[in-house]
């Protein structure tokens, strides 16, 4: 074993020891707090060991012709959204937002994917990336926090155009059966789509 390895392995048991410590230390000030940090651990880690990107899912079919990443993320959605349907029709009394479209919704849709593109990486990739050591990436992350400040002082400015469609809630139009059902018709055509894409 290489020294670098050895002291890596140092630097491992002693970051999960002083999280384990935390988190113990939380779950005797506020048992959520202590479920929030081991929700968040154990989601950086299931998302650092499968690579999951977003912007990977919609890169790698066009540069490479894999699609693992596409097949995940199309899991991802029908898994949410049968979970959201749960919840909403719980009766639980759950507030449904349903935002508006307008200007600021394409053209901070077109800046998002842009940045994603150059900076290799969706939100949760660059999160993932920081943990691992990738310096530039908080290049990329102070980028993002700088256009939430800016696009969260901006939103009344752009809603003062003027040109906002109200958001249409699908469940409100079609019920709730129909919905899921067309969801998972798209979905399930989605998937077999981008079987055939990487075995073509």
């Amino acid at each position: 074993m290489s020294p670098m390895v050895k002291n890596q392995r140092y630097w491992n048991w002693a970051f999960m020891s002083v999280m384990f410590f935390f988190f113990l230390l939380l779950a005797q000030i506020n048992w959520k707090l202590a479920l929030n940090l081991g929700l968040g651990i154990g989601l950086g880690f299931a998302l650092e060991k499968s690579r999951f990107c977003f912007v990977a899912a919609f890169r790698d079919p066009i540069l490479t012709g894999m699609t693992a990443l596409s097949q995940a993320v199309i899991l991802l959605l029908g898994v949410s959204i049968l979970g959201f349907a749960l919840v909403a029709g719980s009766g639980q009394g759950y507030a449904l937002n349903v935002y508006p479209l307008g200007a600021n919704t394409i053209v901070g849709g077109l800046l998002f994917g842009i940045g994603m593109v150059l900076a290799g990486g969706c939100a949760s990739g660059i999160l993932m990336r920081i943990g691992e050591g990738f310096a530039m990436q908080m290049l990329a992350l102070a980028g993002a926090l700088v256009g939430v400040f800016f696009g969260e002082r901006s939103l009344r400015w752009w809603q003062g155009w003027g040109w906002e469609q109200p958001g249409i809630f699908l469940p409100a139009k079609l019920g709730w059966l129909s919905t899921l059902s067309l969801e998972m018709a798209v979905l399930v055509a989605l998937w077999l789509l981008a079987r055939w894409w990487q075995n073509r």
